[in-house]
């Protein structure tokens, strides 16, 4: 069975159909774009499958059949090896990088406040652990965030920020990582250096499942893609298959192929 296995699924605001009887999976150690108009329903996907959304319908299976996902909250599916990005930066301006990404690391430590007020042998060896964890992941972008390990994040430029909330949701340990529109607001250099820090990650055996409007990096590093439009999947397969597809040529320019 895939890594990840949705079916069914499906979700209504009133009477808003947000995401209609979506089958999708993903397999180990790929890199799955999901595609579509603003609007298609690609974010509330990415909020069903972790649990920031209730389904109205369908089931999010995990690990290879081993997990139900849908009904978890938020933290249970983190613990479970699923983390994500947002569309919007969320990190912790005024803390350091380097604490940012501890952050991430809370749903794999068990140190205890009392623990901690006492300077028990435990969790100080705790701390050191994730700490060093913590070094090896702003590592990987090379120089652009271990350098700068101690300054406040709102320091930072906009790029270093997107990678930073990638490294902070990796401090979770994740199996299966979910990036929402990880370019935006790059610029070309930037993005093709987030190209090859995303192929890293895969290199590391790690499963992601990305949301891109930058059709650059959906053709450069996806093995496969999805198109939504209202909610529905309207194509699937190789990114050449996926971009002369007629229906997601409507979808995109508002009319049928071959008609003008």
């Amino acid at each position: 069975m895939p890594l990840l296995e949705i079916s069914g699924l499906t979700k209504h605001f009133g009477g808003l159909r947000a995401v209609h009887d979506l089958v999708l999976h993903v397999g180990n150690d790929e890199i799955v774009g999901l595609i579509g108009p603003n609007g298609s329903g690609k974010t509330t996907v990415f909020n069903l499958v972790t649990g920031l959304y209730p389904a109205t319908a369908g089931r999010v299976v995990f690990d290879h059949g081993r997990q139900e996902l849908t009904g978890l909250p938020p933290h249970r599916i983190t613990a479970l090896g699923v983390a994500r990005t947002f569309q919007t930066q969320r990190l912790f301006n005024h803390m350091t990088v380097l604490e940012n990404i501890l952050v991430g690391t809370h749903c794999r430590t068990r140190a205890g406040i009392a623990g901690i007020l006492l300077g028990m042998p435990g969790p100080r060896a705790e701390r050191r652990r994730v700490e060093d964890r913590a070094a090896e992941l702003l590592g990987l972008f090379g120089d652009r965030l271990l350098s700068r390990a101690g300054r406040p994040a709102w320091t930072l430029s906009y790029a270093n920020r997107r990678r930073l909330e990638i490294a902070r949701a990796l401090a979770a340990d994740p199996r299966l990582l979910l990036l929402d529109e990880p370019a935006a607001g790059m610029n070309p250099t930037e993005t093709h250096e987030l190209m090859r820090d995303i192929e890293r990650i895969r290199a590391r055996g790690i499963t992601v499942l990305l949301i891109e409007h930058d059709m650059t990096v959906i053709r450069g590093i996806c093995d496969r893609v999805v198109a939504l439009d209202h909610g529905t999947k309207i194509a699937e397969g190789r990114f050449e298959e996926v971009r002369e597809s007629a229906a997601v040529l409507e979808a995109y320019l508002g009319r049928r192929a071959g008609r003008a």
